[in-house]
């Protein structure tokens, strides 16, 4: 009925000639949007795919076009539209939140403690946007950590996720930040190992394979089958390296296996030796799962970076080394820490994309400056 009366005025506004030309673009931009979202929703009335645009449409076809009649649909819902003017929505440039946000209280689809926020005008507009987004087709992932962020709902964790990987792929198309990821990323990682008393060099030599691997375009299609099958829905920074490797590892600490629990309890055996013993139920059950990845592939290169990686480093996590744990400890609650507050809209900018990749690199730089700090005073 919003739409509807919104809809109304509009048109009537336009008929009687009371709106100079940037509010008859305006209400155009809002007329439009309204065809659009009409097309979504009521695709057997359109007769169209439930993902479509319709463009190009005039100001006359606008006026001319039948109202949606509130009893129910009309049954000439589609404006006269100029040909070839019908294109996928996820190809088409998107409007403004503010035109968008016109139309969100026409739907009922939100729960009761989301439509309260939208009714406040408390949500930031890139939020709205995709959580209207997301109502329409919902955005999935892999694992839903909304309690672990102290997030108000599931949908809550997937829109800011979703915003995440659009603010991810931002900073990617930015050369001098993707190469300081990769380098704050392989040095940092290096320094730990150093620390941990384990070569370094296996490491390097793995992370630069999957560097070239990835970076080839033609091994795209490849390794979304491969993460698809472990139920990674999105091929991103956040889903990748964030979720399925580094939070997956935060979740296998808080649960280890039988065999590592067994190993770092038994007070009667020495630590060299329960640190021998850990690294080898370690790398046994790393090279089970490589076993099972595709030879050459995407997780067949990720499972030999972990190789290099975690049988030296779950000794810092899962012992009692003095010096190793504490720095390790400081690290995962560091990520965690700058996880959560990306995910608070409150201390993160969710207004827009850009003020979202402003922040989101913020916070990956803090951390990252934290990280090494340590690093460097524990090694001097």
């Amino acid at each position: 009925k919003q739409w509807y009366k919104r809809r109304v005025r509009a048109l009537a506004e336009m008929q009687a000639g009371r709106c100079d030309n940037s509010r008859r673009m305006q209400i155009r931009a809002m007329l439009l949007r309204a065809y659009e979202i009409q097309a979504i929703l009521s695709p057997d009335e359109f007769n169209l795919r439930s993902t479509v645009m319709i463009e190009n449409v005039s100001e006359q076809n606008i006026l001319q076009a039948p109202l949606l009649e509130l009893d129910g649909p009309s049954e000439e819902l589609i404006p006269q539209i100029e040909a070839g003017a019908v294109h996928h929505l996820q190809e088409a440039a998107s409007l403004s939140s503010g035109d968008l946000s016109d139309f969100y209280e026409a739907f009922e689809m939100l729960d009761e403690a989301e439509r309260a926020k939208l009714d406040n005008e408390i949500l930031p507009l890139l939020y709205k946007d995709l959580l209207f987004q997301h109502q329409i087709k919902p955005f999935t992932c892999r694992k839903n950590r909304y309690t672990q962020f102290g997030l108000s709902s599931p949908s809550d964790y997937l829109v800011k996720v979703q915003g995440i990987r659009l603010a991810m792929n931002e900073l990617l198309k930015d050369t001098i930040k993707r190469d300081w990821m990769l380098r704050v990323g392989r040095d940092n990682t290096a320094k730990l190992l150093q620390l941990a008393g384990a070569n370094t060099e296996e490491f390097s030599l793995a992370f630069n394979e999957m560097l070239e691997y990835i970076s080839n375009g033609d091994n795209l299609t490849a390794i979304k089958d491969e993460l698809k099958a472990r139920r990674v829905s999105s091929v991103n920074v956040y889903d990748i390296v964030i979720d399925f490797c580094l939070l997956d590892s935060f979740d296998d600490l808080d649960a280890p296996p039988a065999s590592v629990t067994s190993v770092i309890s038994n007070g009667w055996i020495s630590q060299s030796l329960r640190k021998s013993m850990l690294s080898t139920a370690v790398w046994g059950m790393i090279s089970t799962k490589s076993g099972k990845a595709k030879p050459d592939g995407f997780l067949s290169k990720f499972y030999k970076i972990m190789g290099s990686l975690t049988p030296a480093l779950a000794w810092g996590f899962l012992g009692d080394d003095a010096t190793l744990k504490p720095i390790c400890t400081s690290i995962r609650n560091n990520v965690l820490t700058a996880l959560t507050k990306i995910f608070d809209e409150q201390r993160t900018n969710y207004t827009s994309l850009e003020s979202l990749t402003e922040d989101l690199y913020q916070a990956l730089f803090d951390c990252a400056e934290d990280l090494n700090s340590q690093l460097e005073l524990v090694l001097s």
